[in-house]
């Protein structure tokens, strides 16, 4: 049974390795002094001769209307929970911020714990994070692939008209017998604005503005911040930006740009080959209810715009490494007769990657409640749009359990971590005294299994037959140690879960607790400096990584029965492997997991203490 039970839990560590392999990136490089970004105004040529070089395609210079810098006005508008500035050059959102704000029961949501601002609104200085990556958010129109991040309309200087009674702002202009208005709506209260896109053919014929051969491709949030004020993001970082859409009741969610788009696309392109030649740009279109909502998102947040009145046929995906288009919406059946108009509704949500931050505050807004509401037709599972996977209850009540240990016992998440290991432990109490009883017993027996296993070496029926004997002999049943597998199964996905929890929950980010500085970043202490052809960034020293190895070494010699050498192998084996899949990862995982071993080793050691007038007698 011990083999047994060795095998199982070595497919389950290789099981959990080749998911954090694929999920999770290891020894990140340290950031490099930042460099001055580049704006969405950058030279046209610049990102025209990097399109040529990807896609082979010779592409049509985007024509660029000349706009004096005075003649372009910049509009600030200011929610409990945003800063947007909005710039008549293009229509568009020049900054987008987010700031401390209440949440619906009225407790405030720290965002600004590291790379924050201080942005000065109406002589008020506010602490806010910028998630606009210094590029803004478009709403604005192309008619070619290769065009989505540098939209002939965000060269033109629209007219502006700000209403601060209910505050918005209408931007208007006219390009090749196209009227474009954009109008931006904000609510004081809500994580949620308003933005109604209005189409009008000027001209004389009717107006093909978007149709399968030449489809509209809009673009509206582009990638998500924030990044790091002072460095370079480095890859970790960058594998936790991501893209999603949910089209034909079917959501789907990429890596948006950086090392790690397209992982298995890649290995399969490889082998195989591209599908259907080039998918630098790839189009997916709707087979039926069409477009629901798209989305970008960081660790902590997400931008999601969704489709009110008009669902796109399709999206364009920008899978060029490091783009930082997001997801294009693509309508391929915008057509419209002289003199008329089409409106496209959006609603849109940026906030933190919670459920309760998708709450609406006023209930007239809330479309849910009020089928009257300027949000009718917001989407039902707008909340998947940031999957946390099958392991979301789990990972919920999490959260909830740390965030009411923070709020009732001692303000500290690490500590909460500690009470959520022991509650576990005394709520499994009954099986786990099974395995550790079982352990004991095994123990005792071990000289005996030693002896059988090398007089009956070479006859494994016979040795089998010897072994059950002395089971039976002394009252001991070794599939008792089957109880010993349930909590360990029962971990696991408590495991998957609070990576999900440390890896995304913005109450944990930057949570200290004792030499910790965050638990939802690695504890490296130290890092040397760079090493030459090994380790460009240096290499780390994660202390808490190196105490759960201590822990688990000395768990696994109380618990494991040495009746061969495969079993001593594998107790040296196992805290090696654990080893190589914590070094990276959040280090509130890794004291969950120190801290379970601790409990373990202290009833283990106790029950043998008790135990130890029960050796069985010899054969």
């Amino acid at each position: 049974m011990e083999d047994r039970q060795n095998r199982l839990f070595l497919a389950l560590i290789l099981s959990m390795g080749v998911w954090f392999l694929v999920t999770y990136y290891f020894n990140p490089e340290s950031g490099k002094p930042k460099q001055q970004q580049k704006t969405e105004q950058t030279p046209v040529s610049e990102n025209k001769e990097n399109v040529k070089q990807e896609t082979k395609v010779e592409p049509k210079p985007v024509a660029v209307t000349a706009t004096s810098p005075k003649d372009v006005k910049t509009f600030t508008f200011k929610t409990e929970a945003h800063i947007v500035v909005l710039s008549s050059l293009g229509g568009r959102v020049e900054k987008f911020y987010i700031r401390n704000y209440k949440n619906v029961e009225g407790t405030e949501i720290n965002i600004t714990r590291a790379d924050f601002q201080e942005i000065e609104v109406e002589g008020e200085k506010i602490k806010a994070i910028e998630l606009s990556r210094g590029k803004g958010f478009d709403f604005n129109f192309s008619h070619r692939k290769e065009d989505v991040a540098t939209s002939e309309w965000n060269h033109l200087n629209f007219k502006a008209e700000e209403n601060k009674e209910d505050q918005s702002i209408t931007f208007t202009a006219i390009d090749k017998g196209v009227l474009l208005k954009k109008v931006f709506r904000f609510f004081p209260h809500e994580n949620y604005f308003k933005t109604e896109i209005s189409i009008t053919n000027l001209g004389k014929e009717k107006l093909y503005f978007g149709d399968r051969d030449k489809p509209a491709y809009l673009r509206t949030f582009g990638s998500l911040g924030p990044l790091p004020l002072n460095r370079e993001a480095n890859t970790q970082e960058l594998s936790k930006f991501f893209r999603v859409y949910r089209m034909d009741g079917s959501e789907k969610d990429f890596a948006d740009g950086g090392d790690a788009w397209g992982f298995w696309e890649g290995i399969r392109n490889f082998f195989l080959g591209h599908p259907n030649g080039n998918e630098f740009y790839k189009e997916v279109w709707s087979s039926g209810e069409g477009v629901d909502y798209i989305g970008s998102g960081s660790r902590y947040f997400l931008a999601a715009a969704d489709t009110l009145n008009h669902p796109a046929e399709g999206i364009l995906l920008d899978n060029r490494k490091k783009n930082e288009t997001g997801t294009i919406l693509a309508y391929s059946s915008i057509i419209i007769d002289p003199g008329k108009e089409e409106t496209l509704e959006f609603a849109n949500y940026v906030g933190i990657r919670e459920w309760d931050g998708m709450l609406f505050r006023d209930p007239k807004l809330d479309p849910f409640k009020n089928p009257k509401s300027t949000f009718a037709g917001l989407s039902a599972d707008l909340n998947k749009s940031f999957n946390q996977g099958i392991f979301t209850p789990i990972r919920n009540g999490i959260v909830w359990f740390l965030q009411q240990s923070y709020k009732y016992t001692i303000p500290s998440y690490g500590f909460g971590i500690l009470l959520f290991a022991l509650v576990f432990k005394l709520v499994f109490y009954p099986l786990n005294q099974k395995q550790a009883e079982a352990m004991k017993k095994m123990s005792a027996l071990s000289p005996e299994l030693k002896k059988l296993n090398e007089k009956y070496a070479n006859d494994p029926a016979k040795k089998q037959e010897k072994m059950l004997e002395l089971y039976k002999k002394h009252n001991m049943n070794p599939l008792s140690q089957l109880g010993g597998c349930l909590p360990m199964l029962i971990q696991l996905p408590i495991f998957f879960a609070l990576y999900v929890a440390f890896a995304d929950t913005i109450d944990l980010w930057k949570s200290p607790f004792l030499w910790i500085s965050d638990l939802s970043e690695p504890d490296f202490i130290w890092t040397s400096p760079a090493i030459p052809y090994l380790a460009a960034g240096g290499l780390s020293i994660n202390l808490l990584v190196l105490l759960m190895v201590g822990t688990q070494f000395l768990s696994m010699k109380l618990t494991s029965v040495q009746t061969d050498p495969n079993q001593k192998m594998m107790m040296y084996l196992m805290p090696v492997m654990m080893v190589f899949f914590l070094w990276s990862m959040p280090s509130g995982l890794t004291l969950y997991w120190t801290v379970t071993n601790v409990l373990s080793i202290a009833q283990q050691w106790v029950t043998n203490i008790r135990k130890k007038d029960e050796t069985p007698v010899k054969v």
